[in-house]
């Protein structure tokens, strides 16, 4: 089997079901993306980090067992070479994601359109 290496693998970290498979299954429409995981819970996400390298992570502050923060904080320490792309409700919360190694950050309640444009051009 040969792997297309110009695909990206995306990581989805989303605690609300409707959101997360909103955006996998917008990101299912785009042909550049590879192999597409959904997680609800900040330990799922790690467990993943450890054995899979993502093009790109969409991470959801606001977790059922943790922080999305723990997480940036993670990949930044481990300097894993990964865009990540906060979607969160929690805007003030913005600068220190960025400070933590977000690549962006979007506003739930307004960009999840920007947020898949982004993927799509990630």
């Amino acid at each position: 089997m040969v792997l297309d290496s110009t695909l990206t693998d995306l990581l989805i970290v989303e605690d609300n079901p409707f959101i997360g498979e909103s955006i996998v299954n917008a990101a299912k429409e785009h042909s550049g993306i590879g192999a597409l995981h959904l997680t609800e819970t900040l330990q799922e996400a790690i467990s993943f980090l450890n054995v899979t390298n993502f093009g790109v992570i969409v991470l959801d502050l606001n977790l059922p067992d943790g922080s999305g923060l723990e997480l940036l904080k993670l990949i930044k320490e481990k300097q894993i070479k990964t865009k990540v792309f906060v979607f969160s409700v929690n805007t003030e919360l913005k600068k220190i994601c960025l400070r933590y190694g977000a690549s962006a950050f979007f506003d739930k309640a307004n960009d999840f359109d920007k947020l898949i444009e982004t993927i799509k051009a990630a």
